[in-house]
């Protein structure tokens, strides 16, 4: 059997047991897009929960089987609630998915971050490629939240940006997942292109928080799987069964909507009837190393 083969197993498995088991995630993240990040979980198979109060967030985390951290539109109470979930998660051995939003412009969230990665275990590290280059110590050229044309991933700069996340995941014991049109996913051993995706993924806001939170809604059935002993699925597959799944349905809705308001809820529908079939049949899941 191919690696291939196998991997599209595993991540068909933990497809099917996030829907059986419908984890908990527990999502701290901005309010530009929370409501669309509660929704995807749902859809993915989870339940979402978004609370940030930093006297009830430590004992809701406890709750969960995974936990969202989002940089955006960035606040004193959430930074706070984010240090005190974070801790519950690592006490309880849950996983954490801390969305880099924002640090390649924003000395404050950049700081922010890596007292978090300094203080904290992290499980994936996402970001665009400006904000991951960003915390990788490299030159970057975001533009606000936005990734820079200059940080594009090419042919050309794959192999030298695979050693720096490569190098990266090394460090902090977290897989990388660098979004954009081609998503780049790399733990300490592999790394992965996921080439799903539509250019209509970028005229509605959120979709990358989204994509944080589909991914930690797989997490959270990895945890389980784990926890259960019951298939040897890695995070690894999480991230890229969320990478895939958010990109296919991308595919779906704009081949099925009218401009964005059309694509936002076709998105949702597609996102919700994606099976391990329409995954075998339309994910693009190279490995690149």
């Amino acid at each position: 059997m191919t690696e291939s083969i196998q991997n599209l197993q595993k991540m068909m498995a933990l497809q099917k047991l996030v829907k059986k088991i419908r984890p908990l995630i527990h999502c701290i993240t901005n309010p530009i897009s929370i409501h669309d990040c509660a929704n995807v979980v749902l859809a993915a198979g989870g339940r979402p929960i978004m609370a940030e109060h930093p006297r009830e967030v430590e004992q809701i985390t406890e709750t969960a089987q995974a936990l969202m951290l989002n940089l955006g539109n960035i606040t004193d109470v959430r930074m706070e609630s984010m240090k005190r979930s974070l801790a519950a998660a690592n006490k309880k051995g849950i996983p954490v998915l801390l969305d880099l939003v924002g640090v390649a412009c924003s000395d404050l969230r950049r700081e922010y971050a890596s007292e978090l990665l300094q203080t904290g275990t992290i499980s994936v590290l996402k970001g665009n490629m400006s904000e991951i280059l960003e915390m990788a110590g490299e030159e970057s050229h975001s533009i606000g939240i936005d990734a820079g044309i200059q940080d594009t991933l090419t042919p050309e700069n794959l192999e030298k940006v695979i050693e720096c996340f490569q190098s990266m995941a090394k460090r902090t014991g977290a897989v990388i997942l660098a979004s954009g049109k081609t998503d780049l996913i790399v733990d300490a051993a592999e790394a992965y292109a996921v080439e799903n995706g539509d250019a209509m993924m970028s005229e509605i806001t959120g979709t990358g928080c989204m994509l944080g939170a589909v991914c930690s809604t797989y997490l959270g059935g990895v945890h389980v799987s784990t926890a259960q002993n019951t298939c040897e699925i890695k995070m690894i597959h999480a991230v890229l069964l969320g990478a895939a799944v958010m990109g296919i349905a991308g595919e779906l809705a704009a081949e099925d909507s009218h401009g964005p308001g059309s694509f936002q809820i076709r998105f949702l529908d597609f996102l919700y009837q994606i099976d391990g079939k329409l995954l075998g049949i339309k994910g693009k899941i190279n490995r690149v190393l």
